[in-house]
C-alpha cells in the first residue's frame, strides 16, 4: 500500500515538488546482509526505472529498528550489495538511527544519509536529511489534518545534493516564441540570449513582409 505509483509520481512532479525515494519491505531486512541487499537493490532499480527516475538519484534503503552494534557490519554488507545491483545508475543511501549514521559516515561507507528521529539522542553532523518529527508529533498531526493522510516532517538543506528526484526545470518564458520562430524559418541555431543587430532584425522583418520570391534561406537569422 506504500508503493509509489506512476500516477502519484506524476501528481507530485506536476506540483513542482521533489521526491525522496525510500526502499523498505521489512523494518530489519538489513539483518540478512549482502544476499538481501542484492535482492533489494535489484528490485529497487527495477521499480525506479519503471517510474522513470533519472540516473544519479539516490534510493535510501531503510533500517527501521533500533539496530544493535552487532548488526552494523551486516548493514554495511547489505548496503554495498544494494549499491552494486544499482549498477552505477542510482546511488544507494541509508535511512536509520543515529548509531548507524555515525558508523557509515565515519568509515566513508555512505554519504547519502537520512537519519530518523527514533532511537537517536542527537543528529549526526554528516546526515543530509533529518526526520525531526514523526506522525505522532503535534506539527505532523496538524499537517495531516489538512492533507488527509499521515506525514512525517523532515529537514534537508540541499535536496539536489542529497540525491532527491528534483522537479524538471521550468520552461523559459521565451520557449514558445523561439519554437514558433524556428518552425516558421525566421531564425535558426537557437541562441535565445544573443543580441540582435539592426541588419538581422531587418532580415527577419523582410522575411515576414517582403516579396515572397526574395525569401531565401540566406535571410534566416543565424
Amino acid at each position: 500500500s506504500k508503493a509509489l505509483t506512476a500516477k502519484e509520481t506524476s501528481a507530485i512532479r506536476d506540483a513542482g515538488l521533489a521526491i525522496l525515494l525510500c526502499w523498505e519491505m521489512e523494518a530489519n531486512a538489513i539483518r540478512q546482509g549482502a544476499e538481501r541487499g542484492a535482492t533489494d537493490g535489484q528490485r529497487a532499480k527495477q521499480c525506479a526505472e519503471e517510474l522513470g527516475v533519472p540516473a544519479g538519484t539516490c534510493i535510501f534503503f531503510a533500517c527501521d529498528y533500533n539496530i544493535p552494534y552487532g548488526d552494523l557490519q551486516t548493514a554495511e554488507k547489505y548496503l554495498k550489495a544494494a549499491q552494486t545491483e544499482l549498477g552505477g545508475k542510482y546511488v544507494a543511501g541509508m535511512y536509520g538511527p543515529q548509531k548507524l549514521m555515525a558508523f557509515l559516515s565515519e568509515r566513508n561507507i555512505c554519504r547519502h544519509l537520512w537519519q530518523c528521529v527514533a532511537w537517536s539522542s542527537f543528529f549526526h553532523d554528516s546526515v543530509s536529511v533529518r526526520q525531526y518529527e514523526w506522525q505522532g508529533g503535534a506539527n505532523a498531526k496538524a499537517l495531516a489534518s489538512k492533507v488527509g493522510f499521515d506525514v512525517d516532517l523532515d529537514d534537508c538543506a540541499d535536496m539536489a545534493a542529497a540525491g532527491l528526484w528534483m522537479p524538471d526545470a521550468a520552461k523559459p518564458w521565451y520557449a514558445d516564441a523561439m519554437a514558433w520562430a524556428e518552425a516558421q524559418g525566421l531564425i535558426k541555431d537557437g541562441r535565445p540570449n544573443d543580441p540582435v543587430t539592426r541588419a538581422e532584425l531587418a532580415t527577419v522583418l523582410y522575411r515576414i513582409y517582403g516579396p515572397s520570391d526574395d525569401k531565401k534561406d540566406s535571410g534566416l537569422l543565424s
